[in-house]
């Protein structure tokens, strides 16, 4: 199988890999070094149409990553062996003064407890500055991870969540409408005779007329409404807190505003209408479920002549 025939790895694979590769390194699989590396591998792990340059950059910041939890690591593990072994010479002084009552022995001791100390002191000063230069590398490794995250996670075209960056909000907005007891509703939009546009105007003209569409349903929808390219020419919202009614005002409103934005190429009108399928999540469903049956639906909204909404059962 060729790199881009490869599938999208899914968060149960990717916390296979991150677990797998702390293993390797040794590293405790505390929450703060596996989200870390989840989160890297998740992002390396994204849609192929990528660039090589995007994907060198995700494979750049988890080999950072690896670099400090290593680093960290060292360091700890340098200033625990430090600690014990002051702690064994401080026992053992310690046991020596209650024993003795000879001068020369105290004085040894005293002086033995006060080297022992202060060995151990400069151990914490100087761990302590090697974990704060850790801790401000490993601060802004996650400040590129969110950006470069973000960049794999969008669509270049017209701004949209991609499908990559859909199955991890699809996945958080399903628990927090299980969670809070709230709906949750997916709109899949087709835009309608769409392969005309291409063979007539060619693809310049018809990315500029997705990048339009796009625009305008960013406009329609509210702050909590996503928008995602979930295809060629389909477009995914996902609705938040929506049921069945929000969602059709929404698609309503969305035609309206579409129907009175007219896209012109060279002052000649192109009409873009579009099929919808929506489903709400069902107590007993999870969000990939949701997604095949508003899919299913928007194919029978073009089969019954396009430019319609279905509602799926």
């Amino acid at each position: 199988m060729t790199p881009s025939q490869s599938p999208t790895l899914t968060p149960s694979d990717i916390a296979r890999i991150a677990l797998k590769r702390l293993a390797e390194l040794g590293l405790p699989p505390t929450p703060e070094n596996y989200t870390k590396f989840y989160n890297a591998i998740a992002a390396i792990k994204s849609p192929t149409d990528k660039s090589d340059e995007e994907l060198k950059s995700a494979y750049q910041v988890l080999f950072r990553v690896s670099d400090v939890l290593d680093g960290m690591s060292e360091t700890s593990e340098v200033l625990l062996e430090d600690l014990l072994r002051g702690s064994e010479v401080m026992d053992q002084s310690l046991d020596a003064l209650r024993s003795s009552h000879d001068a020369d022995t105290l004085e040894q001791v005293l002086s033995t407890l006060i080297e022992s100390t202060g060995s151990v002191r400069q151990t914490v000063n100087a761990s302590h500055r090697d974990l704060q230069e850790l801790k401000a590398t490993m601060d802004k490794i996650q400040s590129d991870l969110a950006i470069n995250r973000k960049t794999l996670e969008q669509d270049p075209l017209t701004g949209a969540l991609n499908r990559q960056g859909l199955e991890h909000l699809l996945t958080r907005e399903v628990k927090r409408a299980r969670r809070a007891n709230l709906p949750l509703t997916v709109g899949i939009l087709d835009l309608d005779e769409f392969k005309l546009v291409n063979d007539r105007f060619g693809h310049l003209v018809g990315d500029k007329v997705l990048m339009h569409f796009s625009s305008i349903a960013k406009a329609v929808l509210r702050e909590s409404d996503v928008l995602v390219r979930y295809g060629g020419e389909e477009f995914l919202v996902l609705l938040p807190e929506t049921d069945l009614n929000g969602a059709r005002f929404l698609v309503d409103r969305l035609r309206q505003v579409n129907a009175k934005t007219p896209f012109f190429h060279h002052s000649q009108h192109i009409d873009i209408r579009f099929s919808t399928g929506v489903a709400q999540l069902k107590q007993d469903e999870n969000g990939h479920s949701m997604l095949i049956r508003a899919d299913e639906a928007m194919y029978q909204a073009k089969n019954s002549g396009r430019d319609q909404v279905i509602f799926a059962d």
